[in-house]
């Protein structure tokens, strides 16, 4: 690549760098960046190209002069900056540093800033701030020079394959109409190829539809069903609309693909017809959604050519009568977990295919599997995704293709044989986009900011109330249309409308190019405030199944709304979504999270404005939350504070929580906790919240527990136990039965604590609360030492005690002085080594193989 000379007629003679490889100038200050100056010189070196470094003792010429002729004969300009602007010399009015930068235009350019540089002269922040204004090239922030050297490697692997591969020029096209053959197998779609050519082997089917978005596959489903029918056709005919735009064109385009010329005052939809008269053909009909106003053409063909077959691919059904629709979803994904199953996932097969087409030597080991399998899992098995994405694995390897996976939508297609529209997953969802109206598009962008899909009410919520003339439904049914959004059933009792993840990161830029953004996002938190209150009643109700299934799918968007109100100091909207919901947050292991999110709300400016109710709630969260966390001084002034104001606001709902939470805060013999917690269940009772009056009877129980009283202990549990099941809510149901095993246990009825160990763990393994599984290890590890296996105890123990420590809670506080005694009685049954070995071993096997090493012990004791 040559640059400008800028220089006079008589300007002395090029100054060659030292070779004539690939060339990559680098920019920087000398002394103050000699560390990444080394480290990038190893990268350029690395990658097999040269590095072109100014340095003032290098040559005999002057400065300028000398990077100026390195500069023009370098191919690619990386800019390094720091905290120093650079020497000024005295004819000149910038730095070198500066002037290099100038003299780089028109080349390819990697620009890199220190992320920390508190001494960063103003001048170098000056210039920093026009580049990033001017260069039309992004600044990459770095951390030190091991960190800047793999960026410069990636992006100069990624710069090799983008500007400076050499691709042979594509052939000449075949004739019109000719069907060709792909240069690549076919990879799954077994069943939809099976539907395809079953549908169109039947002479009554006239019209079948593969619909699906870009990049799905479609047009490479359609050639091989096409193919595969070709026998038992007298001609089989591809009519390619990729660059029609006018509907009117559209029958010369099948004229044309038929052979029959056009000259001539006859329609040429009559000219068509006559050709195919008495012919059983078979038309392949690709990209038809572009110029979906020749639909009517195409419905009249069929009426007057009976033998004549119509097999569309469209990002949109036709809603012609009698179509025959068959949607193409994303390739199988690899299993989480199923090591083994990896290659033979139908993504991962892609993946490789494609990948060894890009390098023939390219071998799926160990290391790469796992890599792969997280790449076409996060490319949500879209085919013409993984295809981009692998052709780069020459350049490089699985493990930093995951890495630059944020800038997906940007990924270049190498083969000149791919159309525009598929050279990069921009340009394909683009290629959607621009087919859409306002109104679509408007909604489209606003449906972005739901990561887990939406339904039905949620769309209208985001539609606005500025949209009253919008009809919903029917934009939406558009957009399913166009196959940018997809129905899914999630057990929720009515269909949840999602995008695949690469169209809603279009749609969010998008969004944000509207302006719309912060509105949009109000508008769901609000919303979800009224699901999150409707949830907490439904959840208790013979709904409470389909409540559930909601608020799973809701979730990360539940998190992301609760960060959102955060962010926009809206202490209102994170009460009303988190508070109703505090115990769904519980039984998905989020009380860590949870906290964080309410300590942050209490902090905001709008939280002095909070009433009375909200501001009590939030109070209880953070106190909760702390004694979950083992923070028991932290917790302690919180609910005393909460306590001075429930006993005069006449909320008992608040009165109780704050008695029952006050108690948690003491010490397990403090005289005063049996009345304290008797007292919070009563006004638990008086709210009517029967899910409270459980939560109060757990700490009642383990406080008669600790005084010996054990059967009022298994009084506590026992109604704790017959309410849960009352309300359904599993969670609950597993935290009394654990605790009736220990009540089991401590009566000396092992038998009966098996027993209830054993049906906890199903309910366990049904809800996968982890928190909660802790206490059923807690419980098998009892009934082993029980039985004299001291040694399995302690690994059921450690195991129970690594999955506190992931989730981040400790035990709860009225049974942390039974806890620390059995500790003690294992260290004295095994000795510190042993018991610390064991222990080990268990926290390394995970707590549900744990769970199934516990049940299978105390089923034969002894």
């Amino acid at each position: 690549m040559a640059g400008d000379p800028r220089g006079s007629a008589d300007a002395p003679e090029p100054i060659a760098t030292p070779d004539r490889r690939l060339r990559v100038f680098v920019s920087s200050t000398l002394e103050e960046l000699a560390p990444e100056r080394a480290a990038v010189r190893a990268a350029v070196r690395g990658l097999r190209l040269t590095p072109v470094m100014f340095d003032l003792g290098a040559r005999a010429h002057p400065p300028r002069e000398l990077y100026r002729a390195y500069l023009e004969q370098s191919d690619v300009f990386v800019g390094v900056y720091g905290e120093r602007y650079g020497w000024i010399a005295p004819d000149m009015d910038v730095s070198g540093l500066e002037d290099e930068y100038d003299l780089s235009a028109g080349r390819p350019r990697l620009l890199y800033v220190r992320r920390v540089a508190p001494g960063r002269e103003p001048r170098l922040d000056a210039l920093i701030t026009r580049i990033q204004a001017e260069s039309g090239a992004s600044t990459t922030p770095y951390d030190d020079a091991a960190d800047l050297a793999e960026r410069v490697a990636d992006d100069l692997a990624v710069l090799l394959t983008e500007r400076f591969a050499h691709s042979a020029a594509a052939p000449p096209g075949p004739a019109p109409g000719w069907l060709p053959t792909p240069a690549t197998a076919l990879v799954d779609r077994r069943a939809e190829l099976a539907l395809v050519t079953g549908l169109l082997d039947d002479p009554a089917v006239r019209l079948v539809t593969i619909s699906g978005p870009g990049g799905i596959g479609k047009t490479r489903l359609a050639l091989a069903a096409a193919q595969a029918l070709a026998d038992g056709r007298d001609a089989v005919r591809l009519v390619d609309l990729q660059s029609v735009r006018d509907p009117g064109d559209v029958p010369a385009a099948v004229a044309a693909a038929l052979g029959v010329p056009v000259e001539g005052r006859r329609p040429v939809l009559e000219r068509v017809a006559d050709r195919l008269a008495g012919s059983r053909v078979l038309l392949l009909v690709d990209n038809l959604e572009q110029v979906l106003g020749a639909v009517p053409d195409l419905a009249q063909l069929l009426a007057r050519c009976p033998g004549t077959q119509l097999l569309v691919t469209s990002r949109r059904i036709l809603r012609l009568r009698g179509e025959h629709d068959v949607p193409l979803g994303p390739l199988g994904l690899p299993r989480a977990g199923d090591a083994e199953g990896i290659a033979g996932a139908p993504a991962v097969e892609l993946f490789l295919a494609r990948a060894r087409q890009a390098d023939p030597a390219f071998e799926l080991d160990a290391a790469a599997a796992d890599a792969v399998a997280e790449v076409v899992r996060r490319l949500e098995g879209l085919p013409l995704a993984i295809e981009l994405v692998a052709a780069r694995v020459r350049t490089l390897p699985p493990a930093a293709l995951l890495r630059r996976l944020d800038s997906a939508l940007d990924v270049r297609g190498p083969g000149p044989d791919v159309p525009d529209r598929q050279r990069t997953l921009r340009a394909t969802v683009a290629w959607s986009h621009d087919l859409l109206d306002e109104q679509e598009r408007a909604l489209l962008a606003r449906l972005s900011v739901c990561s887990g899909g939406a339904t039905l009410d949620t769309v209208e919520a985001l539609a606005g109330p500025d949209d009253g003339a919008l009809d919903v439904a029917d934009v939406l049914s558009s957009l399913v249309g166009h196959s940018l959004v997809t129905p899914t059933d999630t057990g929720e009792g009515e269909p949840r409308f999602r995008m695949l993840e690469l169209v809603r990161a279009f749609a969010a830029e998008r969004l944000r190019e509207r302006g719309e953004e912060s509105a949009t996002r109000e508008r769901l938190a609000v919303h979800l405030a009224k699901v999150s209150a409707a949830a907490a009643d439904g959840l208790v109700g013979s709904e409470g199944a389909l409540w559930a299934a909601r608020l799973e799918a809701e979730a990360p968007d539940l998190l992301a709304a609760l960060r959102w109100s955060v962010a926009a100091d809206r202490a209102d909207l994170a009460v009303g979504l988190a508070a109703p919901l505090a115990r769904w947050w519980w039984a998905r292991g989020l009380l860590g999270t949870m906290g964080q999110i309410a300590d942050a709300t209490a902090d905001l400016p709008s939280a002095t404005r909070l009433d009375a109710a909200a501001a009590g709630r939030l109070l209880w969260a953070r106190g909760a939350t702390r004694i979950a966390l083992g923070r028991l001084e932290e917790a302690a002034p919180l609910f005393d504070a909460l306590l001075a104001g429930a006993r005069s606001g006449g909320d008992p709902w608040l009165l109780g929580h704050a008695l029952t939470g006050s108690a948690m805060t003491r010490s397990p013999d403090d005289p005063q906790l049996p009345a304290l917690l008797a007292e919070g269940v009563a006004e638990l009772r008086r709210s009517g919240d029967t899910w409270s009056v459980v939560y109060g009877l757990v700490p009642l129980g383990d406080v008669a527990l600790l005084s010996g009283d054990v059967a009022g202990a298994v009084a506590a549990h026992e109604e704790g136990l017959r309410l849960a099941r009352g309300i359904g809510d599993e969670h609950l149901v597993a935290t009394l039965l654990d605790q009736l095993a220990l009540d089991a246990l401590l009566a000396g009825d092992a038998a009966g604590a098996r027993g209830r160990l054993t049906e906890s763990a199903a309910v366990h393994r049904r809800v996968r609360d982890q928190e909660g599984l802790a206490y059923c290890l807690d419980g098998l590890a009892a009934v082993c030492l029980a039985q004299g296996d001291p040694r399995t105890a302690a690994r059921l123990s450690g195991a129970a005690t690594a999955a506190r420590a992931e989730v981040g809670v400790t035990v709860w506080p009225m049974l942390r002085t039974l806890a620390d005694g059995f500790e003690q009685t294992l260290r004295s049954a095994l000795g510190e080594e042993e018991d610390r070995r064991q222990r080990a071993a268990g926290a390394a096997l995970g707590p549900w193989q744990a769970l199934e090493e516990g049940l299978a012990a105390i089923s034969e004791p002894g």
